[in-house]
C-alpha cells in the first residue's frame, strides 16, 4: 500500500519543479520565506520542513539568516554508492581504478572537442596550484580530485558532469593511497593530458591518461 505524502513532502516537489521550471543554477538565492509561502498557499512550518526535505538530498543548502540557496551539488548524493561503509579498501582502491581506465580516457577525448578558453585556464590554474604543493611536499588530493572534475565540466556533457561527483568520493579515496611520488609524476602526465585537451587533439589526451591510470595500476 503507497503511503499518502505529507504537505511538507508535496511542497518540497512543489519547490523541486519550480527549481526545474524556472532553470535555477547552483548558488542561486530562492524566493523569501514569505514569498514562498504566498506562492505555495503553505505556513511557514510547513514550508521550513519542505526545505529541509530539499536540503537532505542536496538540492538545497539553507544558510541561517541569509536564506535558501541551490546546492553546488545540485541533487547529488554526498556517497551514492556507499565507498565510506565498504569493508575491504585494497579492492575499492582496485576496482576503483579499473573503471577509472576503460572511463576516463573517453572524458577527456570529449573535452579535447568541446572544451572552451574558460575551461583551459580553470585546468592550468588547478594543475599549478597542484605543482606548487608538490613542490612543497604538500597533499594535493583536493586538486587531483578537482582536475577530474574540471575535465568533465569540459566535456559539456550534461550525464558526464553529473558522473563525475559521484566517483569524487572514489577519486579522493584511490588519491589518499598515493604516494609523494605518485603525485609527482601525475603532474607532468596531467599537463600533457591537458596540452592535449588544450589543442584539441583528442587521441593523444586519451592515450596520456590511459597510460596515466594504467601506470598507477601497476
Amino acid at each position: 500500500m503507497t503511503s499518502k505524502k505529507t504537505l511538507a513532502e508535496k511542497t518540497a516537489e512543489a519547490i523541486k519543479a519550480m527549481i526545474q521550471k524556472d532553470r535555477y543554477e547552483p548558488g542561486q538565492k530562492l524566493p523569501t520565506e514569505k514569498e514562498l509561502c504566498e506562492m505555495l498557499n503553505v505556513g511557514r512550518n510547513t514550508l521550513r520542513e519542505a526545505e529541509r526535505i530539499l536540503q537532505s538530498h542536496n538540492i538545497v543548502t539553507i544558510r541561517q539568516g541569509s536564506g535558501t540557496y541551490i546546492s553546488e551539488k545540485y541533487g547529488v548524493a554526498d556517497d551514492p554508492f556507499g565507498f565510506d561503509m565498504y569493508p575491504d579498501h585494497n579492492r575499492l582502491t582496485s576496482d576503483i581504478l579499473e573503471v577509472l581506465v576503460f572511463m576516463e580516457p573517453e572524458i577527456v577525448a570529449i573535452a579535447a572537442e568541446k572544451r572552451d578558453q574558460h575551461d583551459i585556464e580553470r585546468m592550468e590554474d588547478c594543475l599549478n596550484l597542484m605543482a606548487q604543493k608538490v613542490d612543497q611536499g604538500l597533499s594535493c588530493v583536493d586538486e587531483e580530485c578537482e582536475f577530474y572534475r574540471l575535465i568533465a565540466d569540459s566535456s559539456h556533457n550534461i550525464v558526464m558532469e553529473r558522473m563525475t561527483p559521484l566517483l569524487t568520493q572514489g577519486i579522493r579515496f584511490f588519491a589518499s593511497t598515493l604516494q609523494p611520488k605518485d603525485f609527482l609524476y601525475a603532474v607532468r602526465n596531467y599537463r600533457q593530458v591537458l596540452s592535449g585537451i588544450k589543442h584539441q587533439k583528442a587521441v593523444d589526451a586519451k592515450l596520456t591518461m590511459s597510460y596515466h591510470l594504467l601506470f598507477l595500476r601497476r
